[in-house]
């Protein structure tokens, strides 16, 4: 399966097993959604009413779900893509992700809301806004970077009890195809290690994984070897691991595709200082684009988003690291 086909199977599997889960979105009706992301579940679940073709309200919609969710749904928000985010924050962050700290657990809004998300084969649209998620207590927040963790995570965000957000990577959602093993469970807030190595750790979510693994084959050439930590979550975030891999290779690196200053890249070392009882005794540098909006043209996005090449040269400067020293 594509990253996206396994999204879609995890969703048509949990609307087979539970029959409060349904989807709604826009043009996800006969149209099969934005890149195919509701391709077929029209024809199986139409039918039944539990694939809405909603009009254009992306607050309507997340409000509704929100609404529908602390009566006893589990709705599926197919919101096209994460710019449309800013639009449902009174439903989505302030309201559902509170409600279960409001009422001491008694009312929960367990909905899961789709945004697609990073550079992609269309152009536009690439804002993640993933540092306006990370602001609001109880909203999680997943980006899956393969088939099988597309597939994991899809199932586990339909299960969890709080709103989450789903962050589909466009580079990612039609790119390699790999087996995916519906039986296996991958929790949110779960990172894991993509690559193994001694020499520097670097962490990052979505497409950064990617370049990073690749960077990380042109390190090994040059006899560095780079530990590849793929977040998966971004809330909860599971600094743990990471700072474990870091503490083991004396350095971390954090390379990230959304803008800095209160992203992934932010909470993570936020959560790194405010855990550490002594000093690192790892350096740190972060690799993140500059506080600009996406660019359109080919040759400016190319410029904004870390590359390959950006990743190996500031793993490269990492090389001898200086114990607790913050670089960026």
């Amino acid at each position: 399966m594509t990253m996206s086909e396994a999204i879609v199977a995890a969703i048509s599997d949990a609307m087979t097993e539970d029959d409060t889960v349904y989807l709604m979105g826009q043009d996800i009706g006969v149209f099969g959604g934005p890149m195919q992301s509701a391709k077929g579940l029209w024809d199986t679940f139409g039918g039944q009413g539990r694939v809405i073709d909603a009009p254009i309200s992306e607050a309507a919609m997340v409000g509704t779900a929100v609404g529908a969710a602390m009566a006893g749904s589990r709705p599926v928000v197919d919101l096209m893509f994460a710019e449309f985010l800013a639009l449902t924050m009174t439903p989505l962050g302030l309201e559902g992700a509170s409600i279960a700290f409001r009422t001491r657990g008694a009312v929960t809004a367990p909905l899961v809301v789709r945004a697609k998300c990073g550079i992609g084969p269309h152009r536009g649209h690439a804002e993640s806004c993933a540092g306006m998620l990370l602001s609001f207590p109880g909203l999680k927040v997943a980006m899956p970077t393969t088939p099988q963790d597309a597939y994991s995570l899809t199932r586990a965000a339909i299960r969890d009890d709080n709103p989450v957000v789903l962050l589909e990577h466009m580079s990612l959602l039609h790119g390699a195809r790999a087996e995916v093993d519906r039986t296996v469970e991958v929790p949110l807030g779960a990172a894991v290690v993509r690559r193994e190595g001694a020499d520097l750790t670097i962490a990052g979510s979505g497409l950064m994984v990617q370049r990073a693994l690749r960077a990380a084959a042109e390190l090994a050439r040059d006899g560095l070897e780079a530990e590849v930590v793929d977040l998966r979550s971004l809330a909860p975030l599971d600094a743990g691991l990471v700072r474990r891999s870091a503490e083991r290779t004396g350095a971390l690196l954090v390379v990230e595709e959304s803008w800095p200053g209160s992203g992934p890249a932010a909470a993570l070392c936020a959560a790194l200082l405010q855990d550490a009882t002594v000093p690192l005794g790892f350096a740190v540098r972060l690799l993140q684009p500059p506080p600009t909006p996406v660019p359109f043209a080919a040759s400016l996005e190319a410029a904004f988003v870390p590359s390959v090449a950006d990743i190996a040269g500031a793993a490269r400067a990492l090389r001898l690291p200086v114990k607790g020293a913050v670089t960026a």
